[in-house]
């Protein structure tokens, strides 16, 4: 605690002096005592207004004088609407209004103020009008649990062009229950809303569609409020027995009455949401429809993954073997509803939680694992589908085949890798079209090194592991694992844009703290490992050519034969 009457006992000298001149100069208020209350340093009295008492207390927050004092009655009882519930009157001085420099004494004047014109112990006929602000994000869960509506599926409703009307009901959490209506249009996008998920307490309702004048606000039963839509038989059969379900009035102003489970009608908070899909991504829909393949999803990996997606890329292919287990949470996109299960399937889970109409492929093996030559084929083949291929993993060996991969499918590619101990990560990039192999770039790298006398870092017995001067082990932490991620997604997402990071063949090493060659964090270099070059096709065969072509061609033939 601040305990401010301590630190700025000039400033408590100030108060208490204002307040007793007050009560000594003013008819209209009486100080009883000085006291803490709650833990906090007040002072009771009354407050007189047409000759009747208040009997109020002023309270001093422990943040005062950054926070504002208020004003309360000594007891639980309700003065004005200008009060929250039976405490805190609602004054001219608020949180959103209070500079450091008003006083104890000026809410104790707007506390009069409110009094003197309300008159509530009297004939209380005058209310005070307003200063209220309260916008929708602050009324969310206030009274009537919230319905969330896109604007373009409320305009069709109006209209009568929604088709495949449905709502999605959130068992409460917070004690909000949320609903949220769509249409087939909302949809077809990849962020669309998702679909009924037990697990998730989520559960798909009705919507009936009413052309009639929403019923006046009040209690109304569920025959009432059936009657008073003008439903043909049939639809109002099919609502009177919902348990579930939801009647839509579509008038200049959408309301929604829910129906219950237990028969009854409950009338809900409409909040009409603007349709900005992919509005923060800035991203194209051509870019977004482009692939790429993330192999390692780790605590790198991961994060890559859900950043690139949230930024408006929607197809992602996910290689991994390894299963998720407690001491991964540390640093890794997933929590423990995905203990126990195999990475890649708990990283779709959970991208497709935020976009439900990505094409995620998730492929849960290791590529250095021993199994059929047939199905590693088919298995490197989905991997060089992606326009960028992403080497996540950690490991020189696996990023040197994925490399050859990429080289030999004339894609971009991209390897992560964060240091020993946090100390920095690299980003190193291959663009075919711009820079040399990532074999010649790796060459170079490790002779910059060697030229500046030092050995490259690695990723440390324990991956992202290293020991410091005495011995202590230094494990890279989640904020060097999100830092590298964010730069590699930055990485990733330029290429797609047809935007690399620099007209040069440039490796990105970035340092976290001082250690290495790294000043200390956020020192950059920008190493570069030269152009790519003018490099000669390989020799053809045109018999070779000429003869596998044809083989391909009856290949095709009998396919098409047999279709």
């Amino acid at each position: 605690m601040k305990f401010w009457w301590l630190a700025d006992s000039a400033r408590l000298a100030a108060e208490k002096a204002a307040i007793e001149a007050l009560a000594r100069e003013e008819s209209w208020f009486e100080l009883d005592r000085w006291r803490f209350h709650e833990g906090r340093l007040s002072a009771e009295g009354l407050l007189i207004a047409h000759g009747h008492s208040y009997p109020i207390r002023l309270v001093y927050p422990d943040q005062y004088p950054e926070v504002p004092a208020w004003v309360e009655p000594q007891g639980e009882i309700r003065w004005t609407t200008h009060q929250y519930g039976k405490g805190t009157l609602c004054l001219e001085l608020r949180p959103d209004n209070w500079i450091s420099g008003a006083t104890g004494v000026d809410v104790l004047r707007s506390a009069h103020n409110l009094l003197v014109v309300e008159n509530p112990l009297g004939e209380g006929e005058h209310r005070a009008p307003s200063a209220h602000d309260i916008g929708q994000l602050q009324a969310y869960d206030w009274g009537a649990n919230p319905v969330l509506i896109g604007s373009g599926c409320a305009a069709r409703i109006r209209a009568g062009r929604a088709g495949g009307l449905s709502a999605l009901r959130w068992m409460a959490y917070d004690d909000v229950w949320p609903i949220m209506i769509h249409d087939e249009e909302d949809r077809q996008a990849a962020r669309r809303p998702p679909g009924p998920d037990l697990n998730s307490w989520r559960f798909e309702v009705a919507v009936y569609v009413s052309d009639a004048p929403s019923p006046p606000a009040g209690d109304l039963d569920r025959a009432g409020l059936i009657g008073a839509t003008g439903f043909d038989p049939e639809t109002a059969a099919a609502a009177e027995a919902s348990t579930a379900g939801v009647v839509v009035f579509k008038g200049a102003e959408l309301e929604v009455v829910h129906l219950v489970a237990d028969g009854g009608t409950h009338r809900r908070r409409v909040f009409v949401l603007p349709d900005e899909d992919g509005a923060r991504s800035a991203r194209p829909a051509q870019v977004g429809a482009k692939r790429v393949t993330i192999v390692g999803a780790g605590s790198v990996g991961s994060k890559i993954g859900e950043a690139i997606l949230r930024s408006g890329v929607h197809r992602l292919t996910l290689v991994d073997g390894d299963v998720l287990l407690p001491g991964n949470l540390e640093r890794h996109a997933l929590d423990w509803r995905d203990i126990g299960f195999r990475k890649v399937h708990g990283l779709k889970r959970r991208l497709l939680g935020i976009a439900p109409g990505a094409d995620v492929n998730a492929i849960d093996v290791n590529l250095n694992w021993q199994r059929s030559a047939k199905t590693h084929a088919w298995q490197v083949e989905a991997v060089a589908e992606g326009e960028v291929i992403v080497d996540a993993t950690g490991d020189p060996a696996t990023a040197l085949f994925l490399a050859a991969i990429a080289e030999a499918n004339d894609k971009a590619f991209v390897s992560v890798e964060v240091f020993e101990g946090g100390l920095g990560a690299l980003i190193a990039t291959c663009v075919p079209s711009r820079d040399p192999p990532f074999v010649e770039g790796r060459a170079t790298f490790l002779a910059w090194c060697d030229v500046q006398g030092v050995k490259p870092p690695e990723a440390g017995p324990r991956r992202y592991e290293m020991l410091a001067e005495d011995g202590t082990p230094v494990i890279a932490d989640d904020a060097a694992i999100t830092m590298t991620a964010g730069h590699a997604a930055r990485v990733i997402l330029d290429i797609l844009d047809g935007t690399p990071p620099s007209i040069d063949s440039a490796w990105l090493l970035l340092g976290y703290r001082k250690a290495w060659l790294f000043d200390g964090h956020s020192h950059t270099i920008r190493l570069s490992v030269g152009e790519r070059g003018v490099r000669a096709p390989p020799a053809g065969d045109p018999e070779a050519r000429s003869f596998a072509v044809n083989l391909f061609k009856e290949w095709l033939g009998e396919n098409s034969a047999g279709a």
